[in-house]
């Protein structure tokens, strides 16, 4: 009798953690290959996740699709956002001046987690 497992991820970020996981030894390394190496990715999906998405997504949702869905159009929730992102991305600017990409001199995954909403 065959025993299956059926992983369920729901969310995207852990999806891609499992799937960088999973196929580490094909590729590219996109976790680091020490333990500071994967520290500084984890703290830039973490940057990603509670800093840039949520300024990015709520532009991208208004800016974009509001008008389509029905939402009111909201100035002062686009204004914010778009200076919540700016001090991000100024941040961002700061690290990539002094490194190649955001958790050093590897792209990783951290990297990776930004190209859905740029």
């Amino acid at each position: 009798m065959m025993i299956f497992t059926i992983w369920v991820f729901a969310e995207s970020r852990a999806i891609i953690r499992y799937y960088t996981e999973k196929y580490k030894s094909q590729g590219t390394d996109l976790v680091g290959k020490t333990v500071e190496e994967r520290g500084q990715v984890e703290n830039w999906l973490e940057v990603e996740a509670h800093n840039f998405n949520p300024p990015i997504y709520a532009l991208t949702l208004y800016l974009m699709f509001a008008s389509k869905m029905g939402f009111p159009h909201d100035e002062n929730l686009i204004k914010e956002s778009e200076e919540k992102l700016g001090k991000v991305l100024d941040i961002y600017e700061e690290r990539l001046s002094k490194n190649k990409y955001l958790a050093g001199d590897f792209f990783s995954l951290a990297d990776l987690s930004h190209l859905p909403f740029t």
